[in-house]
């Protein structure tokens, strides 16, 4: 009976977390709170979702926890190979723009979310360099990408602005 009581407060938060993924609460859903159920819990269901928001909040160091916990399916292995993937790109461009790092030989998948596609277009050179910023520019296009270097402070950060019509739509910070 004390280990029922014990659980109900664990699946009552697995079910508030599923209830927010599917309200869009993605904040929510990647948060501390969250991430100490997820850390505790073998639902891949839960820890998948966890991930999902996490990487639409562009909570990229988030990715770690699913991505060491998802592993007992093949689907759960391939939602782990792709959050490690995002998360080892962050890492790897962090590193080569604040620590002045040649990366440029590094291939790994691509995917849709947009910090890989800036990743891609960074070991191939694809960019120009304006007042210390790099700037992606899309083919065909009146979208483009400024990434803006920050190592002065702790923990040294990357800003991603995303521009359409000269006018900025997103901003993202990396750290």
């Amino acid at each position: 009976m004390k280990a029922l009581i014990l659980l109900l407060p664990i699946f009552c938060l697995a079910i508030d977390i599923e209830a927010s993924f599917n309200a869009k609460d993605y904040k929510a859903v990647c948060s501390s709170e969250a991430q100490n159920i997820v850390a505790n819990t073998s639902d891949e269901g839960i820890i998948n979702m966890y991930g999902i928001a996490c990487l639409k909040t562009h909570m990229i160091n988030a990715l770690a926890l699913p991505a060491a916990k998802l592993r007992y399916t093949p689907q759960a292995r391939q939602n782990s190979a792709y959050f490690a993937d995002i998360l080892l790109k962050k890492k790897l461009l962090l590193h080569a723009l604040i620590d002045n790092v040649d990366i440029s030989y590094v291939r790994l998948a691509k995917s849709d979310y947009i910090l890989s596609m800036i990743f891609d277009r960074y070991v191939k050179g694809d960019f120009n360099v304006v007042n210390d910023s790099l700037i992606f520019e899309e083919q065909n296009s009146d979208t483009f990408y400024e990434i803006e270097i920050f190592a002065e402070n702790l923990p040294p950060k990357i800003i991603l602005k995303t521009y359409k019509d000269n006018q900025i739509i997103s901003t993202i910070e990396y750290y």
